[in-house]
């Protein structure tokens, strides 16, 4: 089980700001049809109000981005990770041929804040925020102005993020009244929870199941690109290798060679340390030594595999 966050972080609440995220927008009477054709969540099925996490995949199955689609009565929104707007938006574009549907980006006007902890959601109320359901997302009036609420942070499930008028970031960050959470905090928060990053844990030589993002997939719908492939994996469970959470007696670092036995089994790929947690690491291993009580050394340093594949 992961640490608690008061254990690491030494508060009950706290804010963090998301940087480089993308939000667009997608409308056209095609906009579902199409997007279910296109990501692994089950589109199609999103009542309004509801949130779900999604992948965009290659065709073979290899992952490219990481989102969250928002489904509006006449829209769709797509919640989008870091630094891969521009591609996705690209992909996605390619591919509407007599399609009804348009893309429109909302980023530069928007801001991102993770509200983390067991008592973000109190905070939230303290300045009208609205409180979703799991699954779901809602407005909220601050200042004026609509903010949008999701339910849960970027690193804790009792969490909330928001998407807030740029020009009211600052105005709403003083009035949560939050200690801001450290970088360093975040990481191992982020680590001891087994949540792969974009583009660090995860990206486009990895399959889903490889990192555990089976959370984002719909294993009922109909096609969508690289379905066969995840579908195949899914029947067969034919994967070499997962991401794991390894603790580890000291400091390690991304990169580092993890072994067995003297024999290369497999690298971290992220690594940090806190007095809560100790050293912790991800990496991915190969399958036959990705289970709880493997021993293994990290570049010499004893470790051992604490958790299986992400829980997201």
């Amino acid at each position: 089980m992961p640490h608690s966050f008061e254990a690491i972080t030494g508060t009950r609440a706290a804010f963090r700001r998301l940087p480089g995220r993308g939000l667009v927008r997608a409308t056209g009477a095609d906009r579902v049809r199409f997007l279910n054709g296109m990501l692994t969540a089950d589109v199609a099925k999103l009542p309004a109000g509801g949130a779900a996490p999604a992948l965009q995949l290659d065709r073979k199955g290899h992952v490219l981005a990481e989102l969250c689609v928002l489904a509006e009565p006449e829209s769709l929104l797509l919640d989008i990770a870091p630094g891969v707007e521009a591609e996705l938006c690209a992909l996605l574009e390619k591919h509407v041929i007599a399609d009804d549907v348009a893309f429109a980006s909302l980023s530069e006007a928007k801001a991102w804040l993770a509200l983390e902890g067991p008592e973000a959601r109190d905070a939230a109320r303290r300045v009208g925020g609205a409180v979703p359901e799991p699954g779901r997302f809602a407005r909220a009036d601050f200042a004026g102005q609509a903010v949008l609420w999701i339910a849960q942070g970027a690193l804790t499930a009792d969490g909330l993020r928001a998407i807030v008028p740029r020009a009211l970031a600052a105005e709403l960050e003083r009035a949560l009244a939050l200690p801001e959470l450290a970088e360093e905090a975040a990481e191992v928060l982020r680590i001891d929870a087994r949540l792969p990053l974009l583009g660090r844990d995860v990206g486009a030589r990895n399959f889903p199941q490889e990192a555990g993002l089976e959370r984002a997939i719909s294993f009922t719908k109909g096609c969508y690109i690289g379905q066969e492939i995840v579908a195949r994996i899914a029947s067969r469970g034919a994967v070499n290798r997962v991401l794991v959470l390894l603790r580890a007696d000291s400091a390690v670092t991304p990169g580092a060679s993890v072994s067995v036995d003297g024999s290369a089994v497999g690298q971290v790929t992220s690594a940090a340390r806190s007095d809560a947690t100790g050293a912790i690491a991800l990496a991915y291993l190969k399958v036959e030594h990705a289970h709880a009580g493997q021993r293994v050394a990290i570049d010499g340093v004893p470790a051992e595999v604490t958790g299986g594949t992400s829980r997201r």
